[in-house]
């Protein structure tokens, strides 16, 4: 049996009744008709693979050819005299010709011919699409030419598969509903129940009235269409879209070619939407790395202007005092008083001696060669222990099993750590440092508490010191760089606690306890 829709145009009632019964027993879906304006209204409602024409007036194939489609194939029957006149006024197009008289045999032959020649016409043009999207530039592409690309899609299977409403739509990443991304056509039917059914089984969906299943029978009746085409997107196996097809004339339904060429579109919008994405991706991440490289460079600058008014508040000013001494020490000799000479000889002794260890202590800063040297756990306790020169006992709390880190998180860290224990050195008075270094909920945390005199974290956030201004800021800028937060509580005369949490994975902890 034979498949494909034929219409027929013959004025002849007998004639045209004895082809449209022939046609029917072969397989064909055969409409016919008796004028010129009836066929070319009806090929305007319904696509036919052949028109049958049976030719009274030569003259009058112009007027009937010029309005139809110009992929319809049409079969002109004529005599041996009105051959002439009938190759002149068809003019161009998919013609094939049968002179009569002609057997019952020739007349089905020279249809399956022409249907076929039809159809080969049509891989043909499917092969040129399909070779045309398979020679573009599959490289990532911004979303707005991806939207071109599925504007030319929808074109092109509309135009292919002759459906009146066809639509592309794409399941947003963040919310997971679909949007639309390219639709042609005057009838928008509601398809939301269909294309859920796809995105849900990840399986496409062909429906028209005489679908034997009846959930898919309910499906198309709810749309006001008479068929049904609907295939996936597929990203690595998950339905990221869904490409759709409706026909709304009666009788029209869609073909097993309609559905692979159809598959074979959503494969490329596939392939097109996920450079697209991945393209997304890698400018996102180049603009985070952008950010994040100017925001380094923010940090080394005040850092810079750190390091230097730390010098010039501390160490430069020990000099400045010890230059003053080292003056007066010269008019103590010359009056001959030894025992002030002494005093001041120490005082400038323990000037100089103070000066030496800041000065240490800001190369350290600058070269963290314990962190290269033992590692994060081991320099962190080895920076605490240089509070013990200023009479600042220290304790430790370290979990068992900390997570590794990156070079990047470490000193990150031990840099924060750093300025942790410089403001206590410097501004808290304590007796006691408490450092607690811990994991949990896939968060790496560092805690340092005093029982110092403890002040006001917003009120120092707004202090005119550069060097106390700068030292907070500077700390929350490296936590914020690796994703992390900076949390600083303290009371007057209550102490101190400042903590820096960033997210890592690692594997269960456990807690020991040092003391030192």
């Amino acid at each position: 049996m034979r498949s494909g829709n034929i219409l027929i145009l013959e004025t002849n009632e007998d004639l045209r009744l004895n082809k449209s019964r022939t046609l029917s027993r072969e397989g064909y879906s055969v409409t016919s008709v008796t004028s010129i304006g009836e066929a070319i209204e009806t090929t305007r409602q319904q696509s036919y693979d052949l028109l049958i024409i049976g030719v009274g007036e030569p003259e009058q194939l112009h007027t009937l050819l010029t309005p139809l489609p110009p992929e319809i194939n049409v079969l002109i029957l004529a005599s041996v005299d009105t051959i002439g006149q009938v190759t002149e006024y068809a003019g161009t197009g998919i013609h094939s010709f049968l002179l009569e008289p002609f057997t019952l045999g020739r007349f089905k032959s020279a249809v399956a011919q022409a249907i076929d020649g039809a159809r080969l016409l049509k891989g043909g043009i499917r092969s040129a699409v399909l070779s045309s999207l398979a020679r573009a530039n599959w490289l990532p592409a911004p979303e707005v030419k991806t939207d071109q690309f599925f504007k030319r899609i929808v074109e092109i299977s509309a135009a292919d598969i002759q459906a009146e409403h066809v639509f592309l739509v794409v399941k947003d990443e963040a919310t997971g509903a679909l949007v639309t991304r390219a639709q042609v056509g005057e009838h928008q039917p509601d398809l939301r129940a269909v294309c859920n059914r796809v995105v849900d089984t990840g399986e496409p969906v062909v429906i028209d009235k005489e679908n034997r299943d009846p959930e898919l029978r309910g499906l198309i009746a709810e749309t006001d269409t008479t068929a049904i085409m609907c295939v996936p997107l597929l990203i690595k196996g998950s339905v990221v879209g869904v490409i759709g097809h409706a026909k709304v004339t009666e009788g029209t339904k869609f073909t097993p070619n309609d559905l692979s060429f159809a598959s074979l579109i959503a494969w490329w919008s596939s392939m097109v939407l996920e450079n697209a994405r991945l393209f997304s991706r890698v400018q996102h991440q180049y603009l985070h790395m952008e950010r994040l490289l100017d925001e380094i460079r923010v940090a080394q600058e005040n850092e810079r202007r750190r390091v230097a008014v730390e010098i010039h508040d501390g160490v430069a000013q020990w000099m400045v005092g010890a230059s003053y001494g080292i003056k007066a020490i010269g008019n103590l000799i010359s009056e001959q008083k030894l025992a002030d000479l002494e005093l001041e000889l120490t005082k400038i002794r323990d000037t100089v001696q103070t000066s030496i260890r800041e000065l240490r202590r800001a190369i350290t800063n600058l070269r963290p060669l314990p962190l290269e040297e033992l590692g994060l756990t081991a320099a962190v306790c080895q920076a605490a222990e240089s509070l013990q020169e200023d009479g600042i006992r220290c304790r430790y709390l370290i979990d068992r099993d900390l997570p590794e880190l990156t070079p990047a998180q470490e000193s990150t860290t031990y840099w924060i750590v750093q300025e942790m224990l410089s403001n206590i050195r410097k501004h808290s008075r304590a007796s006691e440092v408490t450092v607690h270094i811990r994991y949990y909920d896939s968060m790496f945390s560092v805690e340092v508490s005093d029982n110092g005199r403890g002040f006001n974290p917003e009120q120092m956030m707004r202090s005119e010191s550069p060097l106390v201004h700068l030292g907070l800021l500077g700390m929350k800028e490296r936590a914020d760089l690796l994703g992390g937060s900076l949390s600083i509580k303290s009371e007057q005369r209550k102490g101190t606690s400042v903590s820096f949490t960033f997210p890592v994975s690692s594997p269960e902890t456990a807690e020991v306890v040092i003391s030192g």
